[in-house]
This record gives structure tokens, sequence and C-alpha cells, in this order.
């Protein structure tokens, strides 16, 4: 039974002893637990595959966003400012980027700039 907040997975039998030949044989990988060296395989993939932007942080200047294409690795926080002329991405220096899409289309971002009067769509 998994933790509160946990979940389990099943894996074959051959892929947990395959993980632990490694624990047990390459112990400079820092690993000391099946699960601690799943949790960073997983965190890997996720890494490569998951979303290239994220939501952050939002503040009183505007909203930042994790861009995980920027180096360094895994990726840049950059702030959109959102000021009474117009939005601006800091990194594109532009009104007009993935940046600025991005947090214009995030509903939280949207419902803020309608309550301060803004007309918001994505172009």
């Amino acid at each position: 039974m998994p933790l509160p907040g946990w979940k389990s997975v099943s894996l074959p039998a051959k892929m947990i002893e395959e993980i632990e030949w490694i624990i047990e044989n390459r112990p400079e990988l820092g690993y000391k637990t099946v699960g601690s060296f799943v949790t960073a395989a997983v965190r890997r993939m996720i890494e490569q595959y998951g979303p290239r932007l994220e939501h952050f942080n939002l503040n009183e200047n505007g909203v930042m966003v994790l861009d995980r294409e920027l180096k360094p690795p895994p990726g840049r926080i950059l702030q959109v400012y959102f000021r009474p002329e117009g939005v601006w991405c800091e990194y594109c220096e532009s009104d007009r980027c993935r940046h600025v899409e991005f947090a214009l289309s995030l509903p939280k971002v949207q419902e803020i700039l309608r309550k301060k009067g803004w007309k918001v769509g994505v172009s």
C-alpha cells in the first residue's frame, strides 16, 4: 500500500533485478534503493519529454515562465511583464513571442488582466 499522496507502480521482476544489479555494482551512481533509481529515471524522462513551457509564478509585475529549452539546463525562468503600455518578455525583448503567447493563454492570468480592463486573446 503506498503512502498518502503517493502512487504505486508495478515493474517486471526482471527489470527490478537489473536495477538491483546496477545499485550493487555501480555504487558511484549514488542509488541506494530501487525507488531512488526509478524516481531519477522518471525525472529525466519528464525533463526530456515534458511540457516546454510552464507557469512558474505570478507576481505584481506579471508572470514568470519556465522555458525548459533555454540554457542553463534544465531551463530558465523568465519574466513576462504586464505594463500599462502592454505585455513584454524580458528574455526575447519582445511583445510577440512564445513566452508572451503562453503567459496570455493562462486562465489565471487572463482573469487578472480582464479585471484590470485588458482585452485578452491569444493571436
